[in-house]
């Protein structure tokens, strides 16, 4: 099964990482000698994909300026106002043909593309999750018979649980039923969708690594080495 269309949400401001971000969008952060985009992009063109769209929007200009020093053929969309993850999805979704492989702009994991395309199941949509013996930091996802069925709130102690790994393959169908302007797949689609039984899982066991803070910033930096 081929995705034809990748879309990166890279117009985040980066307001959780006020000294990393505090010159460059987020996307552009360095981790081990290149920005989170190109580990992405990098990711991505050995998976074989050749048609990426990034959803911009805060800074977009320096983003657009790295394609072009490094001579990346990525299309752009710029949104003129914040729309959240869901508005600025159906903003650069607009155009084009479904279903859609769907990224967050702060992640990096050596994801197997071929084996989440393999699980994606026509008319449900596709969410890949991690497992963490230490949730604390983020939202759990009750998952059920290979479905993710609800999204729980962060756990008051440690516990261990799947968690979202931000990479996902949306139709053009649960895309048109995000309002227009402002919204969040998070809270305004995904747990829609799980209600409805329509929310498929797929494990990702390999590396990955969330970058979104200070503190999980500097803690793969540690692990993969200098920025």
């Amino acid at each position: 099964m081929t995705v034809p269309n990748v879309i990166i949400l890279a117009g985040g401001r980066g307001t959780r990482l006020p000294e990393a971000a505090r010159d460059v969008p987020k996307a552009l952060v360095p981790v081990a000698g290149k920005p989170i985009l190109e580990h992405q992009l990098e990711r991505l063109s050995a998976a074989g994909f050749s048609t990426v769209r990034l959803a911009l929007g805060f800074r977009a200009d320096q983003i657009m300026a790295f394609l072009r020093e490094r001579g990346y053929s990525c299309d752009t969309v710029v949104e003129s106002a914040p729309l959240g993850t869901g508005g600025a999805l159906r903003f650069a979704a607009a155009d084009l043909p479904g279903p859609h492989l769907v990224l967050n702009g702060d992640i990096i994991g050596d994801f197997d593309f071929p084996s989440i395309l393999t699980s994606y199941v026509p008319g449900h949509a596709l969410m890949v999750a991690h497992w963490r013996e230490d949730t604390a930091d983020f939202g759990l996802l009750d998952v059920r018979d290979g479905r993710i069925r609800e999204f729980r709130a962060r756990p008051a102690v440690p516990e261990p649980g799947f968690i979202n790994a931000g990479c996902y393959i949306l139709e053009r169908e649960h895309i048109g039923r995000l309002p227009d302007g402002f919204s969040m797949l998070e809270h305004d689609l995904f747990p829609v969708l799980a209600r409805e039984g329509r929310l498929v899982l797929h494990e990702h066991q390999g590396e990955w690594e969330d970058l979104g803070t200070e503190m999980r910033l500097r803690r793969t930096r540690e692990r993969l080495g200098a920025s």
